[in-house]
């Protein structure tokens, strides 16, 4: 694949202008509405819902800077991981009863712990045991695996994202979008570097054209620096030990997956120091959403959907994305009125750039040919992890502990892929 830009390119001044803000707008329509999930299933007031939204901006941007000049050294952006919403939720449902603010305590604790976890394993030897498992198959099979995860929740969005009928006007604007995108990422020309920028902008503006219904509005303060541990300082709960371990085995795969992924599409060659690296600063990035009391973000597969669609893998314009995203977090209102994309728009949108991703990971699977043996153990790996996906919630709860990793459908989706390349369908070795 040809980019126009690559990891080292200098794009004109204008040219990275633009290409920063569009990071900046993918990064942060990829990540709102998953914050006000979290938020609104705790119960935070507007208040701390707005201070919190702004404090995450900053995070988000903090971390893609670590790992974009301290860890992977690669045009990858960082998402709020899906597990560690549901984790916030758990642990706020198990603790029903106890007060608001320290529940948020224990789960401050929580992100502490993990990334010590995971700093433990880069500088030891077991990040270099784990990563041997991970083959082009399996990393194949992880992207496939995190692009039916992101699909679920990126087409219910696209219909209105709530459990009644699909409102006909918002399904036909959001496919049409889609489409849109789509094109303008395959065969837009000149302006398929500019297709993020095209789809959020222009399908907003359409948007409201449309008349079509606008969600919860986010009115953040103005200017102000983020606050230190605004709920208290964390508090240790030795029964989280378990969870961290689970935690740190469900990060890994995306880690490497994602990272893999976009070192693909900028043809730059993806090594033990590298993974080494990202892991080290994972484990900072950790412990900073602990500081910061954001959820933590793991490296987003989104991103290689990006470069492959625009073309431009030039480092410098993530760099200045998340020093955007950061100002869009210091200065309240002006990320107050970013905030507010409709998440009509912006799922459509992803869903185009999610294609890509979806495209790279199915060519991880069959890298070694397509062989039997290859179509079996990918095709069972991504039936057992999706099947696993729609079940319902809670349908392991009979499992204790153990619930949280049967009921993860890309963890044993990668698990199962794993067993099988290893040890069931290992291929058999001669010897003269």
């Amino acid at each position: 694949m040809k980019l126009k830009y690559p990891l080292e390119g200098r794009p004109p001044a204008g040219e990275t202008l633009v290409f920063g803000i569009q990071w900046a707008a993918m990064i942060l329509s990829s990540n709102i509405f998953l914050l006000l999930i979290v938020t609104e299933s705790l119960g935070f007031s507007m208040d701390m819902t707005a201070r919190f939204i702004q404090r995450s901006l900053v995070y988000l941007g903090v971390a893609t800077l670590l790992q974009v000049y301290l860890g992977h050294k690669l045009t990858l952006f960082e998402v709020v991981a899906s597990v560690w919403v549901s984790t916030f939720l758990f642990v706020a449902s198990a603790g029903q009863g106890q007060p608001l603010e320290l529940i948020l305590q224990k789960l401050s604790f929580l992100q502490i712990l993990t990334g010590l976890l995971m700093l433990l394993m880069a500088t030891t030897g077991w990040l270099k045991k784990i990563q041997r498992f991970f083959t082009p198959t399996i990393m194949g099979v992880t992207l496939v695996l995190i692009c039916i995860q992101m699909s679920s929740s990126m087409v219910r969005g696209m219909m209105g994202g709530g459990g009644g009928p699909v409102e006909s006007r918002q399904l036909m604007f959001s496919l049409i979008l889609f489409l849109v995108t789509l094109y303008i990422g395959f065969r837009g020309g000149k302006l398929q570097p500019f297709v993020g920028l095209i789809g959020l902008g222009g399908g907003w503006l359409a948007y409201n054209l449309t008349g079509l219904p606008v969600g919860r509005q986010i009115q953040i303060s103005g200017f102000s620096l983020p606050e230190l541990f605004p709920f208290g300082m964390p508090v240790a709960d030795l029964s989280l030990i378990p969870l961290a371990v689970f935690l740190v085995l469900i990060y890994l795969p995306n880690e490497f997956a994602s990272i893999n992924a976009v070192g693909d599409v900028v043809q730059k060659p993806v090594t033990d120091g590298d993974l080494q690296r990202a892991t080290r600063v994972a484990g900072i990035v950790h412990v900073l959403s602990s500081a910061l009391a954001s959820i933590v973000v793991v490296p987003a597969a989104m991103g290689a959907g990006l470069i492959a669609t625009t073309g431009v893998g030039a480092r410098r314009t993530m760099g200045l994305g998340a020093l955007f995203l950061i100002f869009l977090g210091l200065a309240g209102p002006v990320g107050g009125f970013f905030a507010a994309i409709p998440p009509a728009v912006s799922y459509s949108v992803s869903l185009s750039i999610v294609a890509r991703i979806m495209s790279i990971g199915l060519r991880n699977c069959f890298q070694g040919g397509i062989g039997e043996q290859n179509l079996i153990m990918t095709g069972v790996s991504m039936m057992l992890g999706a099947g696993i996906m729609f079940l319902p919630a809670g349908a392991f709860s009979s499992f204790g502990f153990l619930a949280g990793i049967l009921g993860n459908g890309l963890l044993m989706g990668v698990l199962a892929a794993v067993f099988m390349e290893n040890i069931l369908l290992r291929k058999k070795s001669y010897t003269a």
